[in-house]
């Protein structure tokens, strides 16, 4: 579903991506784990289109995307759930998943969004499934977002992201600044989205949290890919326990 290949980005003089190759299969999930500052934002913005590919190539399904307004690869089926989370904190809960359907729907009047003759997009029936999943959306889907709490913000950019049923769900540090509690509770929704046929690409520092769900991932550090694998390889690699997992890991299994 999406191919990377000598991927290079950066911004200004700073050259962030470094020649990245990875690739994600339909129904996968796959994890890009590594520390703070070692590119893994850079990459999902460079796929949504938000930040220029200076080289390489990026294709979704089979179809070149590098050179596409962020707009287009959402429509396309390409969705980025973005680090912060970036909700609009002066409208409803309800307002902000609206918003997330924006692309792949025909609007008549504010808030008042169509469904396509079609069907393809039940505007409807996407936001009874974002409320079955978080029902907490549903029921604060009046109340203003910024007055949400982390764990709630996140699980809302999720909710929106899913808007435009995207058929690959990008998601930039999800567990960052949530409870561990809500964090459990996120992960099990990874999980369910996985299991209804959702394709994700997952960016954590989180690393154990993220290859738990995982099929398979990659490490990238100063903007290469410095190692791939099954996600039960990478948890069992020195490398990866000792510098992402910590001391105390146990395997997933256990």
């Amino acid at each position: 579903m999406l191919k990377i290949l000598n991927l290079e980005a950066g911004y200004g003089a700073l050259r962030v991506l470094k020649g990245i190759s990875l690739h994600v299969a339909p129904g996968e999930a796959v994890a890009v784990i590594g520390a703070n500052g070692a590119g893994k934002t850079t990459l999902l913005k460079t796929i949504a289109g938000i930040l220029k590919a200076r080289a390489g190539e990026v294709e979704f399904d089979k179809r070149p995307i590098h050179h596409d307004p962020a707009e287009r690869i959402v429509r396309r089926g390409c969705c980025l759930v973005p680090e912060g989370r970036h909700i609009f904190g002066t409208l409803t809960v309800r307002e902000n998943l609206l918003l997330g359907a924006y692309s792949v729907a025909r609007a008549a009047r504010p808030w008042k969004l169509r469904r396509r003759q079609n069907g393809d997009h039940d505007i409807d029936g996407t936001l009874e499934q974002v409320y079955e999943l978080f029902g907490i959306l549903k029921e604060r889907s009046s109340q203003l977002a910024g007055t949400l709490s982390g764990g709630q913000q996140q699980m809302l950019a999720i909710g929106r992201a899913l808007m435009s049923r995207p058929r690959l769900l990008m998601m930039d540090e999800p567990s960052l600044g949530v409870a561990p509690l809500v964090v459990k509770d996120i992960y099990k929704t990874i999980v369910n989205l996985k299991r209804s046929g959702l394709t994700i690409l997952l960016v954590e520092q989180n690393a154990r949290a993220a290859l738990a769900v995982a099929d398979r991932g990659y490490v990238i550090e100063t903007g290469q890919i410095v190692l791939q694998g099954t996600a039960r390889q990478l948890c069992d690699s020195p490398e990866v326990q000792r510098a992402y997992l910590g001391k105390e890991y146990r395997s997933i299994d256990e």
